[in-house]
């Protein structure tokens, strides 16, 4: 829930005054999303009218997630050894106090994504429906590899 205060005005009674007004923000809404109180706004004219008030939800920047529709986006950067052994990591999620351990036991390639069913935006008409968490991979190669662990590597990756 979140309470904004406006200051309306009106032509008929010659004043000003404040007004709190309270969104109960629902799990889900989308960027464009429209919340109209009916009424609260300035008065113009004889009529004694009052505008509406539109407030139009806007989405918050995340440092770890972008949205698409219902789903979480998360690029994550892995080096090499991972993306071909596998590997395990934690990952805060947008309820509180709630971390997601994610495992890759797969190899990870340029296009590979991880998605987690279910651990995405709840939907705004069915809180209970929620969209996926989709991970993509960026592949970290080491700069520079000394001659032994060429040769290593060449022993115990199978050749095309």
């Amino acid at each position: 829930t979140r309470k904004l205060k406006v200051k309306r005005t009106s032509t008929s009674l010659k004043r000003a005054d404040d007004a709190v007004l309270e969104i109960a923000i629902k799990p889900g809404w989308k960027p464009g999303t429209k919340v109209t109180f009916q009424g609260e706004g300035d008065e113009f004219g004889n009529s004694g009218q009052a505008q509406d008030v539109v407030f139009v939800i806007r989405e918050k920047r995340h440092p770890l997630y972008t949205r698409e529709g219902s789903n979480l986006l998360h690029h994550r950067k892995i080096p090499l050894v991972d993306a071909l052994t596998g590997f395990k990591f934690d990952l805060p999620h947008l309820e509180p106090d709630k971390t997601l351990r994610i495992a890759v036991n797969e190899i990870v390639t340029p296009t590979y994504t991880k998605v987690v069913k279910g651990k995405g935006m709840p939907s705004s008409k069915d809180p209970a429906e929620k969209g996926d968490l989709v991970v993509t991979f960026d592949i970290v190669y080491p700069k520079e590899l000394p001659a032994d662990s060429k040769e290593r590597l060449r022993e115990v990756l199978p050749r095309f």
